[in-house]
């Protein structure tokens, strides 16, 4: 890309998402010489375009082609901007020239560990399969069966408890008196709970329970309730359910490796003097 196009993305960043126009992404696969504007004489190519846009793309993700138009029309502004600098020879101050060198040093190391990075962080299909296998506990999840009757107060729980204790079935007691039609019609039953699904009162009851076994009363914001517990079991999440998530964060996790070692791998081959007492 041309030198004038060398500016700081945060300039072209603002100017991107607060300009209002847009425009149609060239139509066809454009050539990377193609003029796409035309400040003062001067060429922005296809070339300069895609190469910003790659560089947004890496900032802020994928871009839609309805949104060329804006990125096209910011590099206009830049590149008039830029034109303004050099007619009045800022660029060629001292501390920006510095500036500048710095940049330059900062783009250069960060296309190298960009390189070295993508090229040692790489994850394959086989990684993700290991990953779920060795880490499946936690993808795995207790589970728990449960009936309940559920009343508004604590007298009415009460005595249905008396009731349970008289003999009276827990199926037919919750047709006949829950208050919560959803399950009152299938004897009470909830079917299988995972940790998380209920309230924390009324989970932490059904997963003590042993299978038929009977709570004493149970208070959460909806009522009273009396709780039958069901079989215990676990369940464990599909593969094709958490593959997404474990290849995202494996390669987050090779990432890192890969920086510290790229890292340590040139610090290793370098000879290095401080002199701290200097810096004072």
């Amino acid at each position: 890309m041309r030198g004038g196009m060398v500016v700081g993305i945060s300039v072209l960043a603002v100017a991107v998402w607060v300009t209002a126009g847009q425009a149609a992404a060239p139509e066809g696969p454009p050539e990377g010489g193609r003029v796409v504007a035309r400040v003062n004489q001067v060429d922005l190519t296809y070339d300069d375009f895609k190469v910003r846009l790659g560089m947004l793309e890496q900032e802020r993700g994928p871009i839609p082609p309805e949104r060329y138009g804006e990125i096209l029309r910011a590099l206009v502004r830049e590149e008039i901007l830029f034109q303004a600098a050099t007619a009045q020879q800022v660029d060629q101050e001292a501390l920006v020239r510095r500036r500048v060198e710095v940049a330059k040093r900062q783009v250069v190391i960060e296309e190298l560990l960009r390189r070295k990075v993508e090229a040692l962080s790489q994850v394959t299909d086989e990684d993700i399969k290991k990953a779920y296998e060795d880490n499946k506990p936690l993808f795995t999840t207790e589970t728990v069966g449960a009936s309940h009757i559920m009343v508004k107060t604590e007298a009415e729980a009460e005595a249905l408890q008396a009731e349970l204790k008289a003999g009276k079935p827990f199926a037919a007691l919750a047709k006949e008196k829950s208050q919560d039609t959803g399950s009152a019609e299938k004897g009470g039953e909830l079917g299988v709970l995972i940790r998380g699904q209920t309230e924390p009162e009324f989970e932490t009851a059904a997963f003590a329970l042993k299978e038929g076994e009977v709570s004493g009363v149970v208070k959460t914001q909806y009522g009273y309730h009396l709780i039958q517990g069901g079989p215990h079991g676990t369940t464990v999440q599909p593969y094709d359910e958490v593959k997404d998530k474990l290849r995202e964060m494996l390669a987050k996790q090779k990432q890192r490796d890969a920086l510290m070692m790229t890292m340590l791998e040139y610090e290793q081959r370098a000879t290095t003097e401080f002199f701290d007492d200097r810096l004072r």
